[in-house]
């Protein structure tokens, strides 16, 4: 089920692969139009590679250069996500336990994160912003 989620997410996004020219380039770097996976989506400019290494977070770079991280959270997280207010979430790169419910991150709301926690399936931690 997550797959087909995903799918429709990138069709939605209308994102593509992230080119060979382009692969391992910080997002800065890269073509609008995007997805790609990376071990580093909290990152100033990380970059995007093509196949999924285990536990790597999928980015969208969006027709407009806006960068999204996709994840999956628990329905708390996710209702957090709705509102526009400064909040902490964590987020896995793939379904574990309670956290399966799809959700984009706008990089740009990243106010601070924790480094990914390896020892817990790379759980991303980050403090968002208020938004608008």
């Amino acid at each position: 089920m997550a797959q087909n989620e995903l799918e429709q997410l990138r069709t939605s996004n209308r994102v593509v692969p992230v080119s060979k020219q382009d692969e391992g380039r910080g997002w800065s770097k890269i073509s609008n139009s995007v997805y790609g996976y990376s071990y580093t989506p909290a990152s100033e400019d990380g970059g995007f590679f093509i196949s999924q290494p285990r536990q790597s977070f999928e980015m969208h770079k969006l027709s407009d250069g806006s960068l999204l991280i996709v994840g999956f959270t628990t329905a708390e997280y996710m209702d957090r996500l709705k509102s526009n207010g400064a909040q902490d979430v964590e987020v896995y790169p793939d379904p574990r336990g309670d956290y399966t419910k799809l959700v984009t991150i706008p990089h740009a709301r990243i106010a601070s994160s924790k480094a990914l926690d390896r020892d817990d399936f790379n759980k991303l931690k980050v403090s968002l912003k208020p938004q608008g």
